[in-house]
């Protein structure tokens, strides 16, 4: 196991996969950060503008569409993604994909009016019908999207998905100044998915043949049926935490839940969707090389977890001065569940690169029957935390289930691999305790009394004396992470 662990380290990916792989993390990265950057200055500013219970419809009205969304496409594009001769199979998966996102909307639209009652709540409703006829409109991208990422386009992506970004983020706003209320959270976006769908298919055109023709549909939704369900397990753990909420506390309560979680999620999912999105095409580029793929997998899972960490520790110790310092006293309830939040979600990112690697190999069944062994632990967790506390108490039982389940099946998948449990561990003990002692530290030296009323100086002491402590302490004891990531993006930084 210990000889696993050491070819790992030594094994890199094919010189021209692994530059593009690298090159495109980077520039995913970028997308990212600027996606990222204007999500949290649009939320920010919406704070100022709407209420918390506007938040608090739209999280609700999320628990619905999200769960009825996941069936629009069986996991086709995964699927898709693994064809040799995508040409062959993209008239199944864009018909498919298209007819399952209609029906959804039609029964999502059908269903919001008892949803409306279930939380009480009519509002909801019209956020639905609108989130319901963006299903199919985002349908016609599917099969453009997937050839440019297997094509490894993640510059023109990259570039793509920031413009958007931003640009939902300036209707958003600008809906929500003249007076719409949470609907301004997805009123543009049916009209982006439009735009989107008509820009990807002339930028990625793949020729679709008479439907006549067509053939292995059975096939190809067979080979979904092992995503649909762990995509169902993933949408209930994802939206479980504001079900439990919704059906047990007000709106504002659920929308102040909304916002802190969605601004703690921010670091831990701008990293493991970038590195997500570029190691699977590279492990599928793969294929037949199952050691590469492990090893790949490996490192950025390392990678990840040296990274994630640190950054959401440090949005734990900022969070109070930084909300205090924009929004005063009116999101104060929010602080403690962004502090919380902010602990364990980052773990959560180490599992991303041993789910690309199933998903690379095909085998989503396996990934089902992990997660499914874990899943009602969740539901468990954050019930009873409900119950006990609300929103607090639900914060704590999300922040235990991801120090649980992240270990457990990055441990299951690499297990089989000839990776020992210490190799797993090391990915989740060594970021979390070095963060935890020099951002630990940094938070100390920021509360001094000589800068008690200096929220603007606590954040800077915090950021500035945690980001250089972490450097150091990972360059003394991990050197070849810390080598590992700044050859890597200086390099790429120097060629593009």
């Amino acid at each position: 196991m210990e000889k696993a662990g050491n070819s790992a380290r030594e094994t890199s990916l094919p010189p021209s996969i692994g530059k593009a792989a690298t090159s495109g993390v980077v520039w995913t990265i970028i997308q990212a950060i600027c996606g990222r950057a204007s999500g949290f200055i649009g939320q920010l500013i919406l704070a100022k503008i709407l209420a918390p219970e506007d938040f608090g419809n739209l999280g609700l009205a999320y628990t619905i569409t999200t769960f009825v969304g996941v069936l629009t496409n069986l996991g086709i594009d995964q699927v898709l993604m693994q064809r040799p001769r995508m040409h062959l199979w993209a008239t199944q998966a864009f018909w498919l994909s298209l007819t399952l996102s209609s029906i959804a909307a039609i029964g999502m639209a059908a269903f919001a009016p008892v949803s409306a009652k279930i939380y009480h709540n009519e509002k909801i409703v019209p956020l639905i019908w609108t989130m319901a006829l963006s299903l199919p409109l985002s349908a016609l991208s599917m099969v453009p999207a997937v050839k440019l990422r297997s094509l490894m386009k993640f510059r023109f992506l990259a570039s793509y998905n920031s413009a958007e970004m931003i640009f939902s983020q300036i209707l958003t706003i600008a809906f929500a100044w003249y007076g719409l209320g949470a609907i301004s959270f997805v009123l543009a976006v049916p009209f982006l998915a439009l735009v989107r769908a008509v820009v990807f298919w002339y930028i990625g055109p793949l020729p679709l043949r008479p439907f006549r023709l067509a053939k292995g549909w059975g096939q190809l939704l067979k080979r979904g049926s092992g995503v649909l369900g762990a995509a169902i397990l993933t949408t209930s753990i994802g939206q479980g935490d504001y079900v439990i909420l919704g059906l047990l506390a007000s709106a504002q309560i659920v929308g102040i839940y909304f916002f802190a979680f969605k601004l703690a999620v921010q670091p831990m999912s701008m990293l493991a969707w970038s590195f997500y999105g570029v190691l699977g095409p590279a492990l599928i580029a793969m294929s037949g090389e199952p050691v590469r793929q492990r090893d790949a997998a490996l490192k950025t899972a390392e990678l990840l977890g040296a990274l994630t960490v640190p950054l959401c520790f440090l949005q734990a110790a900022v969070a109070k001065p930084a909300l205090i310092m924009l929004f005063g006293t009116r999101w104060l309830e929010s602080i403690p569940l962004i502090q919380i939040l902010s602990i364990g979600l980052p773990l959560d990112a180490i599992s991303w690169p041993a789910g690309a690697l199933l998903a690379a190999r095909g085998q989503f069944g396996r990934s089902f029957r992990y997660q499914l062994i874990t899943a009602p632990f969740f539901f468990m967790f954050v019930g009873a935390g409900a119950f006990l506390g609300l929103s607090t108490g639900v914060a704590i039982g999300v922040t235990i289930y991801y120090a649980i389940h992240p270990i457990f099946f990055t441990y299951l998948v690499f297990c089989k691999e000839g990776v020992g449990v210490r190799r797993v561990l090391s990915f989740l003990y060594t970021p979390v305790s070095l963060s935890f002692i020099t951002i630990g530290v940094a938070y100390v030296i920021s509360s001094a009394p000589i800068f008690r009323d200096m929220l603007f100086t606590q954040i800077l002491v915090t950021v500035i004396f945690g980001s250089f402590g972490y450097l150091l302490a990972t360059r003394h004891f991990s050197p070849m992470i810390y080598n590992d990531v700044r050859s890597k993006v200086w390099g790429i930084l120097r060629r593009d």
